[in-house]
C-alpha cells in the first residue's frame, strides 16, 4: 500500500450518503498492561435499500481487528459488527456491552468506519442544542445521533481510544475526549472523509492503522514501537496531501484527549541497558526494534 500513496489519479470515494465522481472519485496515565482489553469494531460497506456502498469500511474493520490481535486483544473480547451485522440495535447493544464490561483498569477501543449523516439544528433528535448534529449510519439506515453515541462512550471506564473514519468525524467528540480517552477522527467537523477503492480502506484508517501500525510506518522515533499518536501523525501528514484536489476539499484528521504521554496498544519493549566494554571503554547497546 505504501508504494501507491503518491500515484496520480487516485480513486477516492466520499464517505457520506452519496458517491460523487470527478477525476478523483469523492468519496490519567497512558494505558500499559491493562487488566482487560475490550473492543467494538464497526465497519459498514453494505447498506440496505439504495444507500451507496462504502468500499473501504469493511476493510477498515479487518485491519483494526488485526492490529488489536497483534497487540494482545483476545479475539473473544473484540466485538465485530460488519455490514449486515451492524444494525442500529446491534450498535447500541455493543456500545452498552463495552461500557458495562469496562473497569477502571481496562483499555477499551471503539472504532467506527462508514457513512456519516450531518443535519443542522437537529435538537429534536438528541437535545444537545448543537448547531449541527452528526449521525452514525447503520446498515439498516436508522441513524444514531452523536449525542446518544457520546452518552455510551462517556460511560466507558478506564482508558479508551475512540476512532471514527467518516465525514464530519470530529463532530462525534461530543464531550468524549479527556485525560483517559483519546479521540481520533478522519476529518474536521466541516470536512468530508474519503476512502481508497484500490486499498479497500478509508484514507484515514488505511494510513493510520494499516500503514502506521501494521506496517510500522508510524514509528517516527525508530524505537520499534508505534504509539497511537505516532500512527495518527503519519495519517495527519499524508491525508491532506492525498485529498487536496477533491471537490469538497481535503480532509485534515483530528485528535484530542489523552494525558500528554504517548499511548500504545501494548507497552513498548524496553531497550537493553548499555554495557561497558573492557576493551575500549565504549558503550555497547541494542535498539529494539463514495464520501463516508
Amino acid at each position: 500500500m505504501r508504494e501507491s500513496i503518491m500515484r496520480p489519479k487516485l480513486i477516492l470515494a466520499l464517505l457520506s450518503g452519496l458517491l460523487v465522481l470527478s477525476p478523483l472519485a469523492v468519496a490519567g496515565a497512558a494505558p500499559s498492561a491493562p487488566a482487560e482489553k475490550l473492543a467494538v469494531v464497526i465497519g459498514i460497506s453494505e447498506y440496505q435499500g439504495r444507500t451507496q456502498p462504502t468500499p473501504g469500511s469493511a476493510g477498515d474493520a479487518a485491519i483494526m481487528r488485526e492490529a488489536l490481535l497483534r497487540n494482545g486483544w483476545p479475539d473473544a473480547n473484540i466485538m465485530m459488527l460488519v455490514n449486515e451485522a451492524a444494525t442500529a440495535d446491534a450498535i447500541r447493544g455493543a456500545l452498552g456491552w463495552i461500557a458495562e464490561r469496562s473497569t477502571d483498569r481496562s483499555f477499551s477501543v471503539v472504532s467506527y468506519s462508514g457513512h456519516v449523516k450531518q443535519k443542522a439544528n437537529d435538537a429534536a433528535r438528541d437535545g444537545d442544542l448543537e448547531g449541527n448534529d452528526e449521525f452514525w449510519w447503520p446498515t439498516d439506515n436508522l441513524h444514531i445521533a452523536d449525542g446518544e453515541i457520546a452518552g455510551y462512550l462517556r460511560r466507558i471506564k478506564g482508558d479508551s481510544w475512540i476512532t471514527v473514519a467518516g465525514c464530519e468525524a470530529a463532530g462525534f467528540d461530543d464531550g468524549v475526549s479527556g485525560p483517559r480517552t483519546l479521540f481520533t477522527a478522519a476529518s474536521q467537523e466541516d470536512q468530508k472523509g474519503y476512502e481508497r477503492g484500490d486499498w479497500q480502506q478509508s484514507v484515514f484508517h488505511g494510513l493510520m492503522v494499516d500503514q502506521g501500525f501494521l506496517n510500522g510506518v508510524g514509528d517516527a522515533d525508530g524505537n520499534g514501537a508505534v504509539s497511537i499518536q505516532e500512527a495518527f501523525d503519519h495519517a495527519a501528514l499524508e491525508a491532506p496531501e492525498m485529498t487536496k484536489d477533491q471537490r469538497f476539499g481535503p480532509q485534515n484528521p483530528y485528535i484530542a484527549g489523552g494525558d500528554g504521554s504517548e499511548w500504545f496498544l501494548s507497552p513498548p519493549k524496553p531497550a537493553k541497558p548499555a554495557s561497558s566494554s573492557d576493551d575500549d571503554g565504549g558503550l555497547l547497546g541494542d535498539l529494539l526494534g463514495g464520501v463516508l
